[in-house]
């Protein structure tokens, strides 16, 4: 039986490694699965990425921001692959954190200044009428691949993670319980 513990752990490990997911969304012209580069934000769970408004995910996301999506790995010990689900809302970020998430992403997805300089788009490209939006998706279920029952039966099945236990940062204290200090 798989430990929330372990579940845990294999979650902190998706989220921090793995760089893009594929967005699922629906809007007037129907379903739309598109894949994307984001970096993640925890307390609680975000996912942060960009896109041109007029992409076809962009413009379901301003119809109906309920999305669902998927992250995944291969080449891992084991088993060879990890993955998981979730279901989330997503909104295009405001102009009052935009500054401020912006040098997050390109911080966290571009470690080293020089590659960093390279890739940073100008911030007029994300503000009034430019062509791009950063977007912030905050993740309301996530679920993992059941590897322990896929050994058993080979059935492909998920196995429902709390979500508080995937928000907080794997290098957070755990939270104390209610009731003690």
């Amino acid at each position: 039986m798989t430990t929330l513990a372990k579940l845990t752990e294999r979650s902190d490990h998706l989220i921090e490694n793995t760089r893009f997911m594929t967005l699922a969304t629906q809007g007037p012209e129907g379903a739309w699965a598109s894949t994307v580069n984001y970096v993640p934000l925890r307390e609680p769970l975000r996912l942060l990425w960009y896109s041109l408004r007029r992409a076809r995910h962009s413009r379901n996301i301003e119809a109906d921001p309920r999305l669902s999506g998927s992250v995944y790995l291969t080449g891992l010990p084991g088993l060879g692959l990890d993955g998981a689900q979730f279901t989330a809302t997503a909104r295009a970020v405001g102009p009052d954190r935009l500054e401020e998430l912006s040098e997050y992403y390109y911080l966290r997805n571009f470690p080293d200044e020089e590659v960093r300089r390279q890739w940073r788009l100008p911030p007029d490209e994300f503000r009034d009428d430019g062509p791009r939006r950063f977007y912030l998706l905050e993740v309301r279920e996530w679920w993992l691949l059941d590897i322990d029952q896929w050994l058993l039966d080979m059935n492909d099945q998920r196995i429902a993670v709390p979500l508080a236990a995937v928000s907080r940062a794997p290098d957070a204290p755990a939270p104390t319980p209610a009731g003690t200090r």
